[in-house]
């Protein structure tokens, strides 16, 4: 036994050997669950469908252009390319749009099938015929058929459905009719034929063929189908299938790569198509916007005289400059002018010569001049030799002032042709100063002109180049960005997996039993256990009582050194120790309900406190059913209830002695009384008790069930201590808060526990504490000395 405290109202609960005594007591059922497991594996595996595994890879290649940037053009007609998404892509192969396309096609959702005996073989295409649908007025619901009896000229079906097929007879839902090789045959709204293919076998065989709706074949199809990636570093993905069937596993994965990669393909020419549909459109309105902006730039030009405007620009800017030169070689010149026909026409001597032309290039104004000079010149050298008045001086003025005539009339038409010329230098000059200043605005309207140009030519450049790369790429078309690594391979039998499913099995049919033993424990409201009374009560165990015989029940065998001896001497000693400091000695034992083992535990307790020499007074006071003089066989005219009724006063006459052992007095209850309960409020029970107790060492008081009638507790509050039973298996768990009531409200005081009837090995081993008395010494010496009493070493067990 585990070291623990005694009275304290803890248990550590089963050891691991008490768990496996426990379970190893049930190993019958063990046994029959292991057989009833093990042969249901067995027949499992027997009739059980093989399922193999099936699988391929789809290699995903990287698009070249989501390496390098793509224009805006390109960008809006095929999207932003970008790396493939794998995860998309495990997607879209598990669709069931996809799947459907596959079955479609490929025509999966007719199945063949080899009747057997127990279960049917899927058989896929090696079936000798083929069912070949005609007409299919209602998709949304299956047909089946057995194929029976063939030869080479039909054989018969049996249709499981509600219509009767011309020439059929119909019985229970099931249509039977004769059929022949390729003629159709009718079930409902839908129209089949039967073509033979291949060899009829030689000997009777019988088929099943059955015909789905797409979409269910699709759903039952990629239900079995898982996508995964080849790993993360890979862009490869791995396609498996678990399916019964391996040629139709490898089928149903080459068709649905083939489909997917055809898909892509297809979905490119779209692209590719659109593509040069879109380019060709835009064409068409880049050509006529391009068309207008060149007439516009045309009809421009021509309004506004512009043919070249940089160089028209710089040649007016350069006729400008020199127009301004003229003009102002022109405003010299007439000032020149102005100035030799302000000396002509001043008033004062002109005795002076006269200065040049002074850049007048006109030579008749210079000869004049000249001529002018010299008439000066001679006349300042003739004067002072000539009279003042004479001909010579006379004729010399006369010239001068003839050529100073002409010199004016020179000056004055030179003069008029300056302003002449300077008026037309002004004119152009303001034509040229007008066009320099529209300039910039026609400049502006050019540019834009041009600029529309510019990109309406490049857009138009662009799109020619676009759509010869659209066409070129849609040669290149057919050319799949997924590729199958290899074909579908499968890779045997999956399932059923033999070897796991044995384990399995006799796993099962080990937990079986401990579950079934583990709910049956959950669902039992009967005390088993220490643990079930520790962990709903605070009070102390005094010890337990093993399961009796009839035989001992019915008497006291406490003489020798037997278990049931031990168990009420280590009763005695824990008594022993609860009473030693109190002086208590009326103890009284009790229980919840009836049938729990007062009776004997008060005889047999009574007994080991006598036979250590105390004086022991032994009172039945279970007026109600007495059965402790009974069960010892002891005959007795009077009782207590002759006692309470004032018949004898002598205790002496009321009890009986023990023949083995003399010091202990029995107190038969005597007869019956009508109403127990007025005796137990009877102004004697004072005294009975206090007589009791001056003659003897200790008085035990076998009570009625306190969970019953109030008896007990009237007893109570003249015991020193209680002795509460708790018998195994017997005892609901609910009595025990019914207990803990009692004690919190003080109407049963200094309980202690007796754990009445324990059962130790068999089914109930792991209930008990052992099944020696050497373990119940340990535990009563290590108590003591540990919890009760530190002045004595040891105690003494009689």
């Amino acid at each position: 036994m585990e070291d623990q405290e005694l009275f304290s109202g803890k248990d550590g609960g089963l050891t691991i050997k008490e768990q496996v005594k426990k379970y190893l007591s049930y190993y019958p059922l063990f046994i029959i669950s292991l057989i009833i497991c093990a042969g249901a594996a067995l027949l499992y595996l027997k009739y059980a469908v093989p399922k193999y595994r099936v699988s391929t890879s789809l290699f995903v290649k990287k698009d070249s252009k989501s390496s390098s940037a793509s224009d805006l053009v390109e960008t809006a007609i095929t999207g932003d390319p970008v790396a493939p998404n794998l995860d998309n892509e495990i997607q879209l192969i598990s669709s069931n749009s996809l799947m459907q396309e596959v079955v479609s096609k490929n025509g999966f959702n007719v199945s063949y099938y080899h009747i057997g005996k127990v279960r049917d073989a899927d058989i896929y295409l090696d079936a000798p015929f083929r069912l070949i649908p005609q007409e299919i007025k209602d998709s949304g619901t299956a047909f089946s058929a057995k194929v029976l009896s063939i030869n080479g000229e039909g054989g018969s079906l049996v249709i499981d459905n509600d219509d009767i097929a011309p020439g059929g007879e119909s019985k229970n839902n099931v249509t039977k009719m004769p059929f022949k090789w390729n003629v159709p045959f009718r079930s409902g709204l839908k129209t089949f034929s039967l073509v033979k293919h291949g060899d009829i076998p030689s000997k009777d065989a019988n088929y099943k063929v059955t015909w789905s709706p797409v979409s269910w074949t699709a759903g039952e199809i990629s239900g079995k189908i898982d996508v995964s990636l080849l790993d993360k570093k890979t862009t490869i993905i791995v396609i498996g299938i678990l399916i019964e069937n391996v040629n139709r596993g490898k089928d149903i994965l080459n068709a649905l790569a083939a489909e997917y990669t055809q898909n892509d393909i297809d979905a490119r020419n779209v692209i590719s198509q659109n593509t040069i549909r879109f380019i060709d459109d835009r064409l068409s309105s880049v050509t006529a916007d391009l068309s207008g902006v060149e007439g516009k730039m045309e009809d421009y030009q021509g309004s506004k005289g512009l043919i070249n405007v940089d160089v028209q620009s710089s040649q007016s800017f350069e006729n400008n400059n020199n127009i301004n030169k003229e003009i102002a070689d022109v405003n010299v010149k007439q000032g020149v002018t102005q100035s030799i026909m302000g000396y002509f026409n001043n008033p004062s001597p002109q005795s002076q010569l006269v200065p040049s032309t002074l850049g007048l290039d006109d030579p008749t104004l210079a000869n004049l001049i000249s001529n002018y000079n010299d008439l000066q010149l001679r006349k300042q050298k003739e004067a002072p030799s000539l009279a003042e008045g004479g001909i010579v001086l006379k004729d010399l003025n006369n010239q001068l002032s003839a050529v100073k005539g002409s010199v004016l009339e020179a000056l004055q038409n030179i003069n008029k042709n300056l302003k002449q010329k300077e008026n037309s230098l002004q004119q152009q000059n303001g034509q040229y100063r007008q066009f320099l200043s529209a300039l910039p605005s026609n400049e502006r309207a050019m540019q834009e002109i041009k600029r529309k140009q510019s990109i309406t030519q490049g857009l138009y450049l662009y799109l020619l180049q676009k759509r010869e790369e659209a066409a070129v790429s849609s040669t290149s078309s057919n050319v799949s960005n997924y590729k199958q690594i290899d074909p579908a391979m499968g890779m045997g039998i999956v399932s059923p997996n033999g070897i796991n499913i044995k384990i399995y099995s006799l796993l099962i049919g080990l937990i079986l039993p401990f579950g079934i033993i583990y709910i049956r424990d959950m669902l039992n409201d009967k005390i088993m256990t220490r643990r079930d009374i520790t962990s709903r009560v605070d009070m102390p165990i005094l010890g337990e009582v093993s399961h009796l015989s009839r035989k001992q029940v019915e008497s006291l065998s406490l003489m020798d050194r037997d278990l049931m001896g031990e168990e009420f001497r280590i009763i005695r000693t824990n008594l022993y120790f609860m009473l030693e400091k109190k002086n208590k000695q009326v103890i009284l034992v009790t229980s919840s309900v009836g049938g729990e083992g007062k009776s004997l535990v008060s005889m047999n307790l009574a007994a080991v406190l006598a036979i250590s020499g105390k004086k022991v007074a032994l009172v039945e006071f279970d007026l109600r059913r007495p059965s402790i003089t009974s069960k010892l066989k002891i005959a007795s005219d009077k009782g207590l209830n002759d006692y309470f009724k004032g018949q004898t006063k002598n205790l002496s006459e009321i009890y009986n002695s023990y023949e083995h052992i003399p010091s202990l007095h029995i107190y038969h209850s005597g007869t019956t009384p009508k109403y127990a309960r007025d005796l137990f409020l009877s102004e004697k029970m004072p005294k009975l008790f206090a007589d009791l107790k001056s003659q003897y060492d200790y008085v035990i008081v076998d009570s009625a069930p306190v969970g019953m009638v109030s008896d007990g507790l009237i007893l109570g509050e003249y015991a020193d201590a209680v002795l509460f039973l708790v018998r195994q298996r017997f005892t609901p768990k609910k009595q025990l808060e019914f207990l803990n009531e009692l004690s919190t409200s003080n109407k049963l005081n200094d309980v202690g526990i007796i754990f009445n009837d324990v059962k130790r090995g068999g089914k109930v081993g792991y209930y008990g504490y052992g099944n020696n008395s050497g373990k119940y010494y340990g535990y009563v010496a290590k108590t003591k000395s540990n919890f009760w009493s530190r002045r004595k070493e040891r105690a003494v067990i009689i």
